[in-house]
């Protein structure tokens, strides 16, 4: 018999990861195109992810803020559908494909070497955003990008500062938009 609080503890972190998610959520289809994953701040300016020394193992992503204007035109990205039943997503780098963005229990996140190997659910994150399009710009808005393997949110929403892995809390810092490069 489960007691009421091993019930609690067990439920927790599926109950955290749950709220943290949009309102009414979706699975985006990138259609492998090269993307741009940013948080707009408005007034013209953006957060965007920046690979940090990303063509080597170990690289990261900071944020950058940029102009509406400059942003978006480079697609550093490659979001893929893994094709597991998980609805898991892989991401690439577009410039070197064989890394890809993995997330480890102590909260960073950086490039490693690709892994074949499906038990490996360090290089696998789920996408849930508010609304996914096929035919706009932005394929993907108000997206919360976990860590299933983890529990945690990626997050971030200061300039120059490295993405990390945190507690899911629905708060703006995990919060991205998801854009189709021009």
């Amino acid at each position: 018999m489960i007691s009421a609080s091993k019930l609690v503890l067990v439920s927790l972190p599926f109950l955290a990861a749950t709220l943290a998610l949009p309102t009414g959520t979706c699975k985006p289809n990138f259609q492998g195109n090269k993307l741009t994953i940013y948080q707009p701040l408005g007034f013209g300016q953006e957060l965007e992810w920046t690979p940090v020394n990303a063509d080597t193992q170990g690289g990261h992503i900071a944020l950058q803020q940029t102009t509406a204007n400059t942003a978006f035109a480079n697609g550093e990205f490659l979001v893929e559908f893994t094709g597991q039943a998980d609805n898991s997503y892989n991401i690439k780098m577009t410039a070197n494909t064989n890394l890809r963005l993995a997330g480890w229990e102590h909260g960073d996140l950086a490039f490693a070497p690709t892994t074949w190997d499906w038990s490996d659910k360090t290089q696998q994150f789920a996408i849930d955003c508010s609304v996914c399009t096929t035919t706009a710009a932005d394929m993907g808005i108000d997206c919360v990008i976990s860590h299933p393997a983890t529990q945690l949110c990626v997050t971030g929403n200061t300039n120059g500062v490295a993405l990390k892995l945190a507690t899911c809390d629905s708060s703006s810092a995990q919060r991205y938009t998801i854009r189709r490069a021009n």
